[in-house]
């Protein structure tokens, strides 16, 4: 699938699903239905997370300014660690009703709220199907087309508590579901918060492990030593790696990057900036690495 038409898909389905939201949100107050408030909550979630797919694609497209050697995939970070942390205090509202109504039970506009989750259902089969014919080839459609997946059990949710509140009054069904959707929002927005983080704190991505990197760029033909070894990510799926590395020949620099690129794109790094140095080079004491350590050479250490 061509860049463009995956454009096309991700941005059709966006409108859909944060359109919706929208009207689920609103309907869930009218309806004074948890469960629609807690599918709302769901569908914003998609919706976050098929706008950082879309804006993914757009940004491979858009050329670096002189202020933005990174680009702006940073952007997507701040936006889903804002995503996650509005799950969170939605989970918490929910969930205060939920107990609220657990002991004051209160009435629900069965057939309206039905009638709602219904309609979602079908936006949600239908950006589901969009996405499903393309999830193979694009790594962020897949992981968009998971998110509607798990938002369609969203709505079957709500479409149960719609049909036990119109057909038999029992309005405890409100809150049981409302809960369950919401635990099925909560793994999402705990991970989407942890990974962000991750990623702003410039922490080393969990699938990687920098020691045995340095291990192996140590067995590299030419490789004294290795120090200043950082890895970390630029967003999700784009990891960079620095690193001092000392060589017995110059010259033979160009064969020892090769290698060392090649080594680091077996462990999932897309970029590799290495600074090669002979022994005895030592960092100039203005380094704050240096800071506390009380010597000039670097020690080994990772971020």
């Amino acid at each position: 699938m061509d860049r463009k038409n995956s454009i096309r898909v991700l941005g059709i389905s966006l409108v859909l699903i944060f359109s919706f939201a929208f009207v689920e949100l609103v309907g869930g107050f009218l309806t004074n239905s948890l469960a629609l408030l807690s599918d709302a909550g769901h569908m914003l979630t998609d919706s976050v997370s098929l706008l950082i797919a879309l804006v993914a694609q757009l940004l491979v497209q858009k050329a670096r300014g002189k202020r933005m050697t990174y680009g702006l995939y940073r952007l997507e970070v701040l936006a889903a660690l804002v995503n996650g942390v509005f799950l969170i205090a939605l989970i918490g509202y929910i969930a205060y009703e939920a107990f609220q109504r657990f002991i004051n039970p209160e009435p629900v506009l069965g057939p309206q709220m039905l009638l709602i989750a219904s309609i979602g259902l079908v936006i949600n089969l239908i950006a589901g199907y969009m996405l499903f014919k393309s999830a193979e080839e694009n790594i962020n459609v897949k992981s968009a087309f998971l998110h509607v997946v798990t938002d369609t059990l969203g709505s079957v949710s709500a479409i149960l508590a719609g049909l036990a509140v119109t057909f038999w009054k029992f309005y405890l069904a409100d809150p049981i579901l409302s809960i369950a959707i919401s635990l099925l929002i909560l793994p999402g927005a705990y991970s989407v918060i942890r990974d962000s983080l991750n990623v702003l704190l410039e922490l080393v991505p969990s699938a990687i492990d920098p020691e045995e990197i340095e291990v192996e760029i140590r067995k590299v033909p030419g490789v004294i030593d290795v120090h200043d070894l950082h890895v970390w990510s630029i967003t999700s799926g784009n990891v960079v790696l620095t690193a001092h590395v000392v060589v017995s020949d110059v010259n033979a620099c160009n064969d020892i990057l090769r290698s060392i690129e090649e080594l680091a794109q077996s462990h999932g790094i897309s970029h590799t900036t290495i600074q090669i140095e002979r022994e005895g080079y030592s960092c100039p004491p203005s380094c704050p690495l240096l800071h506390g350590q009380g010597r000039i050479e670097h020690h080994h250490h990772h971020h």
